[in-house]
């Protein structure tokens, strides 16, 4: 507007904002938290959510991707046979684990209703909240605020449902896109050279803990981590309400 740059150079600087093309915000926000509802979903291929972007691990998602639909296709599966009500209860429980945003709560139902599921309303989100610890220490929910970048390379959506699983809070039976059902991916993962090498490469390149970032349940009461969903209701909101807090 003040003819101190070009509108090419305003447009270069905009892409190169974020350092590269694609990808998403370094915090828990709807984008994130929606990549992170995904997988959970079992939509996914796992431990895709949280990618960095512009990296060859994309590459790999994309390869692993289209292997999936491949076979996905040839076996006669859809999306029916992934989204159910199991499905949509893992989502919420993985939501709650990692604090994520308060539009899931709109766009959760929304995908359970264009399914023909159950569509989960307040009282089922204040359940879960209540019973699911939170186990992610990630931007901007603190208590250190890790970018989102780190908690892929602490195991993601796979590492932080682990602990869901020990705790019986998930649905194992539930399938996903990869063919599997969340209890087979999560044995594979549990093992898988992919989840050493790159909890190592986290500790090697930004000098922090993996369990530092995604607490074993135990750790995260000790260090104070607590729901970040809350529903009041009183005067001020007489029908009810819902707060990241």
């Amino acid at each position: 507007a003040h003819d101190l740059i070009t509108l090419e150079e305003a447009a270069s600087l905009g892409c190169r904002a974020c350092a590269t093309p694609g990808g998403g915000c370094q915090f828990l926000g709807t984008a994130a938290s929606s990549q992170v509802v995904a997988e959970a979903l079992g939509l996914t291929v796992p431990h895709a959510a949280l990618a960095p972007s512009g990296q060859s691990i994309w590459r790999d998602m994309a390869r692993r991707t289209a292997l999936a639909l491949h076979e996905q296709a040839s076996q006669g599966r859809t999306s029916a046979d992934i989204l159910t009500d199991a499905a949509i209860r893992n989502a919420m429980v993985v939501h709650a684990a990692f604090g994520g945003s308060t539009n899931l709560l709109l766009h959760l139902p929304a995908i359970a209703h264009a399914a023909g599921l159950q569509r989960p309303v307040v009282e089922d989100w204040q359940r879960i909240n209540r019973q699911v610890p939170r186990l992610v220490d990630v931007l901007p929910n603190g208590p250190v605020g890790h970018p989102t970048v780190l908690v892929f390379l602490a195991g993601g959506v796979p590492e932080v449902m682990l602990h869901l699983r020990d705790l019986g809070l998930l649905d194992l039976d539930a399938m996903t896109v990869s063919g599997k059902s969340y209890g087979d991916v999560l044995e594979w993962w549990e093992a898988s050279s992919r989840r050493a090498e790159l909890r190592e490469r986290l500790v090697q390149l930004a000098g922090v803990d993996p369990d530092e970032v995604i607490f074993a349940p135990k750790q995260a009461v000790a260090r104070g981590m607590t729901s970040t969903i809350c529903f009041p209701q009183g005067n001020l909101a007489p029908q009810g309400s819902v707060v990241k807090s």
